[in-house]
């Protein structure tokens, strides 16, 4: 009888979730190794990133919270105001109130510091397993295991394929193109990018302008257009988020024209009481970045031995910060049903491994609609897209409190359920207000954990989202009412 292989993922790209999968996977015991194709982890652009409760339940399991912390700020407030006059209309407390509710409250960090913390945190022979310069040009599955080819003319042989390479993600292509029947060396024209743009982003990095607070979020709203700036314990992140002429799924490539371009047409808006667009743009230091802001969830993550995940799967818009969060939700829950197929032996079959794949699909999908829906109110409130988002962003939601109630009953909601590691304990979980519905099995029983049934979608508010409107427009007044229309 011929012996079996020993298990091996090939996870290609070595962005934020890649790196949380290579801890998670480390802990588990699965072997790996990372492709990524750029020559370094760090991004040139120092972007802005949001943690929130469930992953930092993730890091505590992996004994990473102290590590993160060290390069991670608290955003205490959340002060909506005027991009036009500069005048707050809604300040928020956000922090506190996720907090109670959850344990953990939401910390920011800066990305390439952040990829710095998971990089240094990982075991010698894991970061040994982590391959720069390895760009990804076509695989070829069969039933005995997976090769990946790279453009250098290197391969790499392993079990299963994992796409964590983002928004243009050649794992997703060439999975596509074996679903088709193609050659993934196939020239023809691509598919059109699943994901739809509706927005873009001109961020840029900028100390805290002189008289503003540490640990604030200052959201100047306007239509069509939101400006940024959020301030934490040593530096500030400035942001400039414009709706499109028309929504497309193209990809562009900005220059620094248009980035000079975007700044003079939005310069006189207030990004913060006191400070103009051109007066925080003056103080940037180093990159500016222009990008685009896709939007959009695939139907299908998974074909035979190859799975997705991350922006590879679905793509948020950054303003509620749960992008990189879902994509960690992604790497627990696949953790968790290989850690357990693997319990059966070291080399499972094709057969097995599509019937995990579509597992985790169904499971992630079923979670996702939430989360999405979430996503897309928060940026088109900000952006007052339509009239009806200007109304609620304006009047409705400082008005009636509803913030703080979305943060209960849907964002809640949402953080409550979601999905731990099954293996590690929970060192120091906080106490919360609303109980969270997963928690580790440390006795040793393989079984997945029950799971108590709670509406995930955001339509769950809504019945309260219409009592509350309505109760508001009753009590601003009939004057109020014609003033608007």
């Amino acid at each position: 009888m011929a012996a079996q292989k020993p298990f091996r993922a090939v996870i290609v790209g070595g962005g934020l979730v890649a790196l949380t999968t290579a801890h998670i996977f480390t802990s588990a015991g699965i072997d790996f190794v990372i492709l990524e194709r750029h020559d370094n982890l760090a991004p040139q652009i120092g972007s802005l990133l949001n943690v929130w409760p469930p992953t930092f339940r993730v890091f505590d399991q992996l004994g990473l919270t102290d590590a993160v912390l060290r390069v991670a700020t608290s955003v205490n407030r959340v002060v909506s105001l005027s991009a036009d006059d500069g005048i707050a209309y809604s300040v928020l407390e956000a922090n506190e109130i996720i907090q109670k509710n959850h344990g953990y409250g939401i910390q920011v960090t800066h990305r390439p510091h952040f990829i710095d913390a998971l990089y240094q945190t990982l075991p010698d022979d894991a970061k040994a397993r982590i391959k720069v310069g390895k760009q990804v040009v076509n695989l070829r599955v069969s039933d005995d295991g997976v090769v990946v080819e790279c453009a250098d003319g290197t391969v790499e042989e392993g079990s299963i394929v994992v796409g964590a390479d983002g928004v243009y993600s050649r794992v997703r292509e060439c999975m596509q193109a074996m679903v088709d029947g193609r050659s993934p060396l196939d020239k023809s024209p691509l598919p059109a990018s699943p994901y739809v743009t509706t927005y873009r982003l001109l961020i840029a990095n900028i100390p805290i302008p002189s008289g503003l607070p540490k640990n604030n979020n200052f959201e100047g709203m306007k239509e069509r257009v939101s400006v940024q700036v959020l301030t934490g314990d040593d530096r500030a992140w400035f942001g400039i988020y414009e709706a499109l002429d028309e929504p497309t799924s193209e990809r562009i490539r900005y220059t620094e024209e248009d980035k000079a371009k975007m700044v003079e047409r939005w310069g006189h808006l207030y990004a913060a009481p006191g400070w103009r667009v051109r007066d925080v743009y003056a103080l940037r230091r180093g990159d500016v970045g222009l990008i685009h802001l896709e939007e959009g969830l695939l139907d299908h993550w998974t074909h035979r031995r190859v799975v997705l995940m991350g922006d590879a799967v679905r793509k948020l818009e950054p303003h509620a910060g749960l992008g990189y969060n879902s994509g960690v939700i992604d790497a627990v829950v696949l953790g968790n049903k290989l850690r357990r197929l693997l319990q059966d032996g070291p080399s499972p079959s094709t057969e097995a491994l599509e019937a995990l794949f579509a597992e985790y699909e169904k499971e992630r999908l079923e979670d996702m609609p939430g989360v999405v829906k979430l996503s897309m109110r928060r940026a088109r409130t900000a952006t007052w897209l339509t009239r009806w988002n200007w109304i609620m962003a304006k009047y409705i939601v400082p008005w009636t409190g509803l913030s703080a109630l979305s943060l209960r009953y849907v964002y809640g909601r949402i953080v409550a359920a979601e999905p731990v590691l099954e293996w590690l304990e929970e060192k120091r979980l906080p106490p919360s207000a609303l109980p969270y519905l997963h928690h580790p099995l440390l006795d040793g029983d393989l079984k997945k954990p029950q799971k108590r049934q709670v509406p995930r979608s955001v339509d769950s508010l809504s019945i309260l989202t219409s009592a509350i409107t309505l109760a508001a427009l009753a009590a601003v007044g009939f004057r109020f009412y014609r003033r608007l229309f």
